[in-house]
């Protein structure tokens, strides 16, 4: 590729640039990319410096390939060290977890700073937020932080939901009422979802929740758990159908807009349930649209009267197993398999 290439083009720096940021977006560690291009276009091509110089522009989030390189200091500084020699440098600083103790003070020291930190995979697992009246609180694993400044501390979250390699496995917010407006803001400006693999919902918090439904990925969640006393699960249940029914009457919305997607893998547990709760709870899942797998765990005294009510609903019970029910989803030929068990009530799409 390199003997047809102009020399002209060879010496523009746009051109040159532009190499470099189609190497920046496959996502490879830089010295990769730049192996990769010097393999594609001559050892000679490009020195590594000036490489790292683009590279590091672009992880800033910088990509205006017209910048003038005669505008270049005179000397180097610590922020024009490579990312992961940068963050290797932390990470051996002490025997902490390096990203709870430098990542956040970096951010808030400078913007070069900041591009650095926030070019970190994050490897925060659980990550909740709390809102006082003169304190906000956040959650990263084990690590405690106290904000007196609401704007930094959603700063600091805002870094973390939108850094495109990362995934929670719970995010929590507990009392976030004072933040709440602007917290969706940030995210509906940036166009960002929360990537988390466990959702876990409470009636006592669920006019806050709803508001974040819209922000959550829904391909990336892998069960919505309730997480309340017995009546406040019953209610729970209630608005989550209740929200299924009304996205089902406003049917102009695309689907990728659908709340009620997150809710296709639930599980919801409870002490104990009369059998009349459980064939209501039962007969209401039935109907929820985008249903994949729903876990009732609750404990069954008596099943005879919850088969009958099964059965009424339009399911069959299978001759080779009468614990389970195989019950015909409309327009489809999928359907859905209820299996009783002790342990509560299982209920997953299949295909016939």
């Amino acid at each position: 590729m390199s003997s047809k290439l102009d020399e002209v083009c060879r010496k523009d720096s746009k051109i040159r640039a532009s190499f470099i940021l189609y190497e920046f977006r496959l996502g490879k560690p830089i010295f990769q990319c730049y192996k990769d291009l010097c393999a594609r276009m001559g050892p000679k091509f490009m020195d590594y410096i000036e490489f790292e110089f683009w590279w590091m522009r672009f992880s800033a989030g910088n990509f205006d390939l017209d910048y003038d390189r005669g505008q270049d200091p005179k000397y180097r500084t610590i922020t024009d060290m490579p990312v992961h020699i940068f963050e290797k440098i932390c990470e051996n600083l002490g025997e902490n977890d390096y990203q709870i103790e430098y990542r956040f003070i970096f951010r808030n020291v400078c913007k070069s700073f900041r591009a650095l930190a926030d070019s970190w995979i994050p490897n925060f697992e659980n990550v909740s937020i709390e809102s006082y009246p003169t304190a906000v609180i956040l959650n990263f694993d084990r690590a405690r932080l106290r904000y007196s400044d609401e704007n930094e501390a959603l700063s600091d979250l805002i870094s973390i939901i939108a850094h495109p390699k990362h995934e929670f496995d719970n995010f929590d917010i507990y009392d976030v009422i004072d933040i709440l407006d602007e917290f969706t803001l940030k995210l509906e400006s940036l166009k960002l979802r929360i990537h988390v693999e466990n959702v876990y919902l409470g009636y006592g918090n669920w006019e806050i929740q709803k508001r974040l439904l819209p922000f959550y990925q829904a391909e990336t969640v892998k069960m919505v758990y309730g997480n309340g006393s017995e009546q406040q699960n019953l209610k729970l249940i209630d608005e989550i159908c209740k929200l299924d029914r009304e996205e089902r009457v406003g049917k102009d919305q695309k689907d990728e807009n659908l709340k009620s997607i997150l809710f296709s893998r639930m599980e919801i547990g409870f002490h104990y349930l009369f059998i009349k709760q459980v064939t209501k709870i039962i007969k209401k899942i039935l109907r929820f649209s985008n249903l994949k797998y729903f876990h009732l765990k609750t404990e069954i005294r008596s099943f005879s009267q919850l088969k009958s009510d099964i059965r009424k609903y339009g399911a069959k019970i299978q001759s080779d197993n009468p614990m389970i029910f195989h019950y015909p989803i409309p327009n489809s030929s999928d359907f859905l398999e209820i299996q009783l068990g002790n342990d509560g009530i299982r209920i997953e799409r299949k295909s016939a």
